[in-house]
């Protein structure tokens, strides 16, 4: 008997995309392309254009005039703008040196097995729901001079004779503010901690322990090594947001006592929004994203340079 003979099935050929078909898509995300342009891209183009003008909206008449570097060179020359890169540079790095390891710590702690984890970890980011501004009212209630409950606690343990008024103190504010601040941001950097501890594969720890490590062993050569990329990414939001800083500036001190709390934020809407140089808040807001640009470069830089070596 003849077999039968199957046909020969025929090569799929890739479907050709007409023009129109093209085109379609293109018309059915215009209106989001738009939207987004209109909402980001253009005051990021105006910003650019405004920077290099002197742009002074109580004299609308006179329109923006071309002053070229003209607001970079005062502000080179502006003692109120190193200042205030001064007091931003140590915000950041107290910020980031109390705040990661108590997210870190955070962190360890919540990726354990026990009871109520779930409960432990929604309550953890309570104070990272609640906006900035209204933290800074809790705060602001904590360092009261008259009724706070900073000064109640340590007038009831006999820490002090009588209340003192925290925000006055131009030694003390800004340290105070970055207290307020690591309160706020710690739950989003434990979470982020939290998500980089559930990647470590728990048969490392396993082993490590069969191997005799301790619990401090384990931390320092499994824990930390594999933490590294999220420590970058920690670092780099810690740096972003102390750059960034208004709001808890803001309601807490307002910038004082005497300035002392005048983070770049604040200074920006200082020359911004009250002395109106329109022109001369936007060339800080540049050279403020070219400083977190190079801060972050140097962070990528040091742990590349650091897994280089470790593989070496």
């Amino acid at each position: 008997m003849r077999a039968l003979s199957r046909p020969k099935p025929q090569p799929l050929r890739p479907r050709r995309v007409v023009p129109s078909d093209r085109w379609v898509g293109w018309l059915l995300v215009a209106p989001s392309l738009l939207f987004i342009f209109g909402l980001l891209g253009y005051p990021l183009l105006y910003s650019l254009v405004i920077m290099f003008m002197d742009l002074n909206i109580t004299r609308p008449w006179l329109g923006p005039q071309f002053v070229g570097l003209g607001n970079f060179i005062d502000m080179a020359q502006a003692p109120e703008f190193w200042a205030s890169l001064a007091r931003t540079l140590y915000f950041a790095a107290v910020s980031i040196i109390l705040g990661t390891p108590v997210a870190l710590i955070f962190a360890i702690l919540l990726n354990q097995d026990f009871p109520l984890r779930g409960l432990a970890r929604g309550l953890m980011m309570i104070p990272w729901a609640i906006p900035h501004v209204v933290n800074g009212v809790i705060w602001a209630r904590i360092y009261d001079a008259n009724y706070g409950m900073l000064n109640g606690l340590l007038y009831q343990l006999g820490l002090i004779q009588s209340y003192i008024p925290w925000l006055t103190n131009p030694n003390l504010a800004l340290f105070l503010v970055v207290i307020a601040e690591v309160w706020v941001s710690t739950p989003g950097l434990t979470l982020l901690f939290l998500a980089g501890l559930q990647t470590i594969p728990s048969e490392l720890y396993e082993a490590a322990s069969c191997d005799g490590a301790g619990m401090f062993q384990r931390f320092w050569y499994i824990t930390l090594p594999l933490l590294k990329p999220m420590g970058l990414v920690v670092l780099v939001l810690k740096t972003i947001s102390a750059f960034g800083i208004f709001d808890i500036v803001y309601v807490l001190t307002g910038g004082g006592p005497a300035n002392s709390t005048q983070v770049l934020g604040y200074y920006i809407y200082m020359e911004s929004f009250k002395y109106l140089h329109v022109g001369y808040g936007a060339a800080l807001s540049y050279v403020v994203a070219a400083i977190i640009l190079v801060l972050v470069f140097i962070y990528v830089r040091l742990l590349r340079f650091e897994s280089i070596r470790e593989g070496a």
